[in-house]
């Protein structure tokens, strides 16, 4: 397989300007055997913003593309297969982890221990219940949140 910085430049493009979340956008793309209309459509599912017709022809167009590069360097399942040894589906967010701090400071750590037991294997694909807690958008209250909106490098 060769390196396609043209390609990987398009999908970074195409991932700010549709504000995907970065995680879920690179995990369901690992879904490769899928079809290119049922992978866009799961692949909206990462986007912070709806799409626009322009922007779902730019995504089918890249998809397109990618699955013929890819196609070209081999099988699709092992491909998927070895995208989703690298690519998790559950990552750490500070949005989901203050909770779980806060109900600690209270003397309750059934939520760490949730989280432990779900970051403990972050590459296999959660439960439908823990998808539905973990494996999603950042809830909007949670955006400009100080302390979980977004890490900070400042000390």
């Amino acid at each position: 397989s060769r390196y396609d910085a043209d390609l990987v430049n398009d999908l970074l493009s195409l991932m700010v300007r549709s504000r995907a979340d970065y995680t879920m956008a690179f995990r369901r793309l690992s879904a490769i055997p899928a079809g290119i209309p049922e992978q866009l459509s799961t692949l909206k599912e990462s986007f912070y913003q709806p799409s626009s017709d322009e922007l779902d022809r730019q995504w089918t167009q890249w998809l397109g593309r990618w699955r013929d590069q890819i196609s070209a360097n081999g099988d699709l399942r092992e491909t998927s297969a070895a995208m989703q040894r690298v690519n998790p589906a559950i990552t750490w967010r500070e949005w989901l982890i203050a909770p779980a701090y806060e109900q600690a400071a209270q003397g309750d750590t059934s939520l760490i221990k949730e989280l432990q037991a779900v970051f403990r294997h972050p590459y296999d694909a959660p439960s439908a219940e823990h998808a539905t807690i973990y494996d999603r958008l950042k809830p909007q209250d949670f955006f400009n949140a100080g302390g979980v909106s977004h890490y900070s490098c400042s000390s």
